[in-house]
Order: structure tokens, then C-alpha cells, then sequence
């Protein structure tokens, strides 16, 4: 069956909220596709950081109908040769620059099927004023009207290709000491995603979670501990989180991306 477009669009960024660039994408979106719905899926990623914004966008497509079309532009070689890149995955589509991105959104599903953008599109699309620092607005924003109308077909956007991965997220390590792994991001309340999922800790009869000098009991929910008592548990998006009950843990517990973790069964190991 070919991709049915719902006209429905989600918007993620690195743009931020104090600037007009997320808001200019949008208008850009609906002065080609009046009728198109848009969600703004979040304009606070880290900024250069494609690979924790497919992070993100791997864990929220599947929430959306199919016939959504994501638009993700975290793009610090904008203006470069790197490819624009459309996905095709269970009857949903995700566009986004081709560094690493959509490679790590659907590093988990295995029937994507990925088409790099031929050469001639924009020009097809009367597209003929391009920017060489704002393909949010120029080209990413056409096409995603275009496609989320049905304009252009998956098809059509260009041949078949792999993506590129050029800095896959780091990925946990085994050893006779436990599971090794990092904290990968903090979130807007200050609890800290790491890269240990939850079948490693279900694998665990006492989990607990070492970093630096600390030692969180892997609960199960926030309130499961005193207010102000670090903790950690597996969160909605099924990683290990290191959390404080009330606090932020990336400030009270002084800890950073990057910061390597360890999961341990039990104290004494």
C-alpha cells in the first residue's frame, strides 16, 4: 500500500523558544499546506546534537497516527553536502538532515526503508532561493508540506540508500563486575537518562545504580523515596534514570552527560 499522508506534521529542533526560527518553519509549512496540523514535538535539543535528538524522536514517532510526517532539523552542517534524508517507517515518514539522526531514531526498527533526496528536487519544487544557514525554513519546510500533502510521494523523493551513523549513541558494556554505561541527557526536571536499558536492570535481583561516589536503590516510582533522596528507576521511555524525589539530580548531585554509571546486583558486588 503506498504512504497515505494524514497532513499531520510534528516540528523538532535545536532552535530554542526565544528566537522566531521554530515559529518561521512552521509558517513556512503552512504557507504551502494551509490545511497542515503541527506539533511542536520540542525545540530544545541539544544544540548540534543529532544523535540525542533522534534519541528523543525514536522514542515519540511511534505515539503518532500513521500517515504523520516528523520533521527533525538538528543541523550543524547545514549548508554543507551532507543529504537530506526521508525515512518510510510503519506508515509513517521521518525527514531530517543526514548525519546520524534518523539512524538513531529507528536504529530498533528493522523494516524502514530510507530515500536520499536527488539533486533536482528543490528546483522541481520551485524552491530557488535556498539559504546556506536556514534549510529549516528553505528546504525542510517545502518538502515536508509537499509530502505531507501528497504532493510528492516517498517514492519520488530520491533513491533508495542507507543512512549515515556517524556517532551512534555509546552503548552499554558487560563485565564481571556489572553493567557499564553513561548518563546521556538531562531532562527539563533534571533527571538524568542514561544509556542502560530496562531489560539489563530486570536481569538484576537487587539493582543499584553507582556513580561517582554515590549509590541509588533502583526503585520503581519517584515517591517511592523521602523528598530530597536521590534514587534511580526505570523511566517511561525504558532507561535507567538517575532522579532525586522533588530535586533536580543533574544539580543536587553535580552530575553531567557523559558521566560514566555502573549497575550493580547488590551492594556488595
Amino acid at each position: 500500500m503506498p504512504f497515505a499522508p494524514s497532513g499531520l506534521i510534528t516540528l523538532m529542533t535545536d532552535f530554542g523558544t526565544a528566537d522566531p526560527f521554530a515559529g518561521i518553519v512552521s509558517g513556512r509549512i503552512l504557507s504551502r499546506s494551509p490545511g497542515a496540523r503541527i506539533i511542536d514535538l520540542g525545540h530544545g535539543m541539544p544544540m548540534g546534537r543529532p544523535d540525542l535528538a533522534g534519541f528523543w524522536l525514536g522514542r515519540a514517532w511511534r505515539d503518532f497516527p500513521v500517515g504523520t510526517l516528523h520533521l527533525a532539523v538538528v543541523d550543524p552542517g547545514v549548508g554543507t553536502a551532507r543529504r537530506v534524508l526521508l525515512a518510510l517507517a510503519e506508515d509513517r515518514l521521518l525527514l531530517a538532515p543526514d548525519n546520524g539522526l534518523l539512524a538513531e531514531a529507528l536504529r530498533d526498527c528493522r523494516t524502514a526503508r530510507y530515500f536520499a533526496m536527488t539533486a533536482n528536487l528543490p528546483e522541481r519544487l520551485g524552491l530557488t532561493e535556498i539559504s546556506q544557514t536556514f534549510h529549516g525554513r528553505d528546504l525542510f519546510a517545502p518538502l515536508a508540506a509537499a509530502l505531507a500533502t501528497g504532493a510528492l510521494a516517498p517514492e519520488d523523493f530520491g533513491p533508495p540508500t542507507t543512512p549515515a551513523d556517524p556517532t551512534p549513541l555509546p552503548t552499554p558494556t558487560r563485565d564481571a563486575e556489572g553493567i557499564g554505561g553513561e548518563i546521556l541527557l538531562a531532562d527539563h526536571f533534571g533527571n538524568l537518562f542514561t544509556n542502560i536499558g530496562a531489560p539489563l536492570v530486570a536481569a538484576c535481583r537487587q539493582p543499584w545504580a553507582i556513580v561517582g561516589t554515590h549509590s541509588l536503590a533502583v526503585r520503581n516510582t519517584y515517591a517511592d523515596v523521602p523528598p530530597g533522596t536521590p534514587l534511580a528507576l526505570v523511566n517511561a521511555f525504558g532507561v535507567l534514570e538517575l532522579a532525586i524525589n522533588g530535586a533536580s539530580a543533574a544539580t543536587v548531585l553535580e552530575l553531567a552527560p557523559g558521566t560514566r554509571i555502573r549497575l550493580v546486583d547488590g551492594l556488595a558486588a
